[in-house]
C-alpha cells in the first residue's frame, strides 16, 4: 500500500479518537489548528522514542497552506488511543532529516 492510499492519521483520529492539545504545545505561539494542519499535510514523519513507553511520532509540515516555513509537531498516543499533541515549534535541526 502506498502513502497516497493510506488514510491520513489525522482523519482517522478526528472521527474516532480525541486530539488533546496540551498547554506546552502552545508555548511557541502555534495553535491547535496549525498543528493539525501540519499533521494532516505532513511532508515527513517518523516514530520517535516516547516517554514511559508511549508511542510517539514526529510530524513535519506547514502550519497553513500559505506558510513558507515548516513546523515540527510531536504527538503521543495515550493508553486510551487518543492523540496528545505536546510539542509544536519551528522546524529544528533535530527533525530536519524527516524532510530531506
Amino acid at each position: 500500500m502506498t502513502n497516497s492510499q493510506r488514510c491520513s492519521p489525522i482523519l482517522w483520529y478526528t472521527f474516532l479518537m480525541e486530539i488533546v492539545y496540551t498547554e506546552s504545545a502552545g508555548r511557541h505561539g502555534f495553535t491547535r489548528e496549525d498543528a493539525i494542519h501540519a499533521i494532516a499535510h505532513a511532508v515527513g514523519s517518523g516514530e520517535i522514542e516516547g516517554h514511559g513507553g508511549e508511542e510517539t511520532h514526529a510530524f513535519v509540515g506547514r502550519p497553513h497552506p500559505q506558510a513558507d516555513r515548516y513546523i515540527e509537531v510531536l504527538v503521543g498516543k495515550t493508553t486510551r488511543g487518543d492523540l496528545r499533541i505536546f510539542h509544536v515549534m519551528e522546524l529544528s535541526d533535530l527533525y530536519r532529516y524527516l524532510v530531506e
